[in-house]
């Protein structure tokens, strides 16, 4: 047995309230400049997760700014850092990642940049989860958009358009795209889609919120 085996994996009845809890927690959050940083934003989300009743008892804790290791362990070297991460007691490698991004936004001297691109197909925004630089043990994780504008419909457009263009390099899973997710139902729209990394099947949860 490998040690990709031996990692236990975040507990899935766990996550349909993590979304939950992220969607109300956000449903207060606004941006405090026309383009501040995500990194910002997600500490202020966290801020009002670690206060919410529901992630009090839960068998996890809420971490910003997550550091993901590598595995030599005489380099002083990380992977990157996770934006906002649900960590269990099952060990460091048992978490569900939440990868932040912003959308829509709004530069200099009125410069909008939909920043989708980055969103997919960047190093920093889906693509940590396909090439298991974050969840490398995991079979779910989450990417948050900030959508800068509000425009959450229009945000949910691009990105499904730039899945359906770049769906071998996200290693999608069958003929579907961007999907309503099937474990969370409320008013806002929650999406997710399907990967297969190699043997292990992933499954991408994508949270849009207006700040």
């Amino acid at each position: 047995m490998n040690a990709r085996a031996c990692v236990a994996l975040f507990p899935e009845d766990q996550i349909p309230v993590i979304l939950d809890t992220v969607l109300d927690c956000a449903s207060t959050l606004r941006k405090k400049s026309p383009n501040e940083l995500e990194n910002h934003l997600s500490t202020r989300l966290v801020k009002r997760l670690q206060v919410d009743l529901r992630m009090r008892g839960g068998p996890f804790v809420v971490c910003p700014e997550y550091q993901v290791l590598d595995k030599s362990v005489d380099d002083a070297q990380h992977k990157g850092h996770i934006d906002i991460c649900f960590v269990t007691t099952q060990g460091s490698d048992t978490y569900f990642a939440i990868e932040a991004k912003r959308l829509h936004v709004t530069y200099g001297k009125g410069k909008w940049t939909s920043l989708v691109g980055e969103y997919v197909t960047g190093n920093q925004g889906m693509m940590c989860f396909v090439t298991a630089k974050y969840s490398a043990a995991q079979q779910a994780g989450a990417m948050l958009g900030y959508v800068f504008d509000g425009d959450t419909n229009k945000a949910r457009d691009g990105i499904s358009k730039s899945i359906d263009n770049n769906r071998t390099k996200l290693n999608l899973a069958g003929t579907q795209g961007l999907l309503k997710s099937r474990i969370v139902h409320r008013a806002e729209h929650v999406d997710e889609t399907q990967h297969h990394f190699g043997r292990r099947p992933f499954t991408m949860y994508h949270l849009l919120v207006p700040v």
